[in-house]
């Protein structure tokens, strides 16, 4: 059974990081209501309460929050030969800015005709 979201949008974003404050750098791959994957070569072990700071296309920046719930590290030499290094978060703060940003990005991730 398909635990995650099928509304998710691929998006190739700047997104920093951290347990902290955040301040790890990498790149959305798709992106959903409810989640995330951060595409990163310095992965947080599942469970991990994060910070995130989204940079839109536009250089706004949304302060949002998630958990990790899985990771994968792969040795750096093999990272050319992955698509899925990082992790996969489940958004526990995001906001109406985020809500607006999936709205307007491809028609929404509802899709028109449906």
């Amino acid at each position: 059974m398909e635990k995650r979201s099928k509304d998710r949008i691929g998006k190739r974003l700047i997104v920093k990081f951290g347990t902290v404050k955040p301040d790890r750098l990498g790149f959305t791959e798709d992106l959903s209501p409810t989640g995330l994957f951060i595409k990163t070569g310095i992965v947080s072990p599942p469970g991990t309460a994060l910070r995130i700071e989204l940079t839109l296309p536009d250089d706004r920046t949304i302060l949002m929050a998630g958990v990790v719930m899985w990771a994968k590290q792969v040795p750096h030499s093999l990272l050319r030969f992955t698509k899925k290094n990082g992790m996969g978060l489940r958004l526990t703060q995001s906001g109406d800015d985020y809500k607006r940003f999936l709205a307007e990005i491809d028609g929404g991730i509802k899709g028109t005709g449906s």
